[in-house]
């Protein structure tokens, strides 16, 4: 007997309607738990969206037991955590229609006229600070049992999650340190023995790492939120003008969280064979074991680890694997040319013999585009627009610097803070200033080269970009600073 699927009804749908041009569906009317009364038509559609595919989007299709498990359950109970995912999946609409790019059969056509989104996003969020501060100011017992916690701290990640998307950078910090105070307390008693507590601990690390790919703005440099832990370490961060202040040892924390972030749950079972030389070599990148190692041998240690399993294993990956394993692949692969970039002198021409390199990145980021639904186009944290930015800025090849620039804007992406449209409006203006008189067959000056760019979000849309180039010799007998020139942009996506 065929299957007949039961799909939910769109807010402005009627309510036993079924949509023309899906025979054999029918909208079943919906039936209304406890956690959603009081909430409108409009509203429950919405929690509907982000139970069944904004939350699946925000973990980039893996398994993550605070997207897929925890957030629903706290959802249940929480109207802050209820009116944040409502929220949070009408950015994931308004960006499905945006980008032209939703393609998914299970949802009806109808819906909100998209010029009401925003407004309707605005007073969710409204509505999850207002539930949050209630609960904060009840002044019980409960207020610091570890319900509530657990509650305060899910009503955090998703108000964290919502200012990236609405590319409200302060808040993001401000929300990112007032929960990491709150989980530090909680950690203290062992998190009273809930389970939650080591998921939320890695949650606010992805965030955290997330963060890391964006500044405050000058006049907050020096602002303590800045620093806040990456794992069981403290990163340095603070942006300056124009240099990130990464150290060393800081940058192989950072490459081990961004692996970390993307590393399939569950792996060794599915593959079969112990990974404990992986895992090892993974562990001594964030935690930093042995003192005596240096970086390089770090980083040696972790992609010798990778590129063994991935000769072993890498034609038998089960389809869940795949994606998030060539993610891994290409911030192991571009790890070094990362870390040459935090070295000084800057040496801009020699990123020209890394030419195949970047090749070889565009060719597997074009194979994980290619995955469909395993390359979710829409996630909280940095996944693959970061590889790429950094690609084209670093690729002076005419023609493989504008594939990168391409695949960006072939495939629209937003991962938390950033879309395909930010950073293609910083590299056209790159491309522009660096090849303005060349041809395709002509090599880029060093004079010419950006080494340093610091980009500063002003809102969803417009940034700053400060960028650096040094001095010609001439510049300089005439005058220039010897340290090179800095200009100023503003952007917008």
């Amino acid at each position: 007997m065929r299957d007949i699927q039961v799909i939910s009804p769109a807010p402005n749908a009627a309510p036993y309607s079924a949509p023309h041009s899906a025979p054999g569906y029918f909208v079943a009317p919906q039936l209304l738990d406890p956690s959603q009364v009081g909430l409108s038509h409009t509203e429950r559609w919405y929690l509907d969206l982000f139970k069944t595919h904004t939350s699946t989007k925000c973990t980039g299709y893996m398994v993550d037991d605070f997207w897929q498990r925890l957030v629903h359950q706290v959802a249940s109970e929480e109207p802050a955590v209820r009116h944040a995912a409502i929220a949070l999946s009408s950015m994931h609409w308004q960006f499905i229609q945006e980008a032209d790019c939703f393609k998914s059969k299970s949802l009806v056509k109808a819906k909100p006229s998209a010029s009401k989104i925003p407004s309707f996003t605005l007073a969710q969020c409204t509505k999850a600070l207002v539930s949050l501060r209630q609960r904060l100011t009840k002044g019980d017992t409960y207020t610091t049992s570890s319900a509530h916690r657990e509650a305060v701290l899910v009503s955090c990640i998703m108000l964290v999650s919502l200012s990236l998307f609405q590319g409200d950078v302060k808040a993001v910090t401000s929300h990112l340190r007032s929960g990491y105070n709150v989980l530090m307390e909680w950690q203290k008693v062992n998190f009273d023995g809930n389970s939650s507590g080591l998921v939320l601990m890695r949650t606010f690390s992805d965030l955290q790492l997330h963060r890391l790919t964006f500044s405050q703005a000058l006049n907050d440099i020096d602002a303590e939120a800045d620093d806040l832990p990456l794992w069981q370490a403290i990163t340095v961060c603070r942006p300056i003008y124009g240099h990130s202040g990464v150290s060393e040892i800081d940058f192989v924390i950072i490459i081990g969280a961004a692996i970390m972030a993307n590393y399939p749950q569950g792996l060794e079972l599915r593959v079969g064979s112990s990974l404990r030389g992986l895992n090892a070599a993974l562990a001594d990148l964030l935690y930093q074991n042995n003192v005596e190692k240096t970086v390089e041998e770090r980083l040696k240690n972790w992609k010798s680890e990778f590129h063994a399993f991935i000769s072993t294993h890498r034609d038998t990956l089960s389809p869940q694997d795949r994606g998030p394993i060539i993610l891994i692949e290409l911030w192991t692969m571009s790890c070094d040319t990362l870390l040459d970039a935090l070295r000084s002198p800057l040496d801009e021409m020699a990123h020209d013999s890394c030419l195949p390199l970047f090749q070889r990145i565009n060719e597997l980021a074009a194979l994980y585009l290619s995955l469909a639904e395993q390359a979710s186009m829409f996630s909280t944290k940095p996944m693959l627009l970061q590889i790429l930015y950094f690609v084209a800025c670093k690729c002076r090849d005419w023609h493989t610097r504008r594939a990168t620039v391409r695949l960006l804007r072939d495939f629209p992406r937003r991962e938390g803070l950033w879309t395909s449209d930010h950073f293609i409006a910083v590299m056209e203006h790159v491309i522009n200033q660096e090849s303005a008189g060349l041809t395709p067959n002509d090599v880029i000056p060093r004079a010419a080269r950006i080494d340093l760019m610091h980009i500063n979000p002003v809102d969803q849309c417009k940034f700053n970009l400060w960028y650096h180039r040094p001095c010609t010799p001439e510049e300089v007998a005439n005058g220039a600073d010897v340290h090179g020139k800095w200009t100023t942009v503003a952007l917008s996506a």
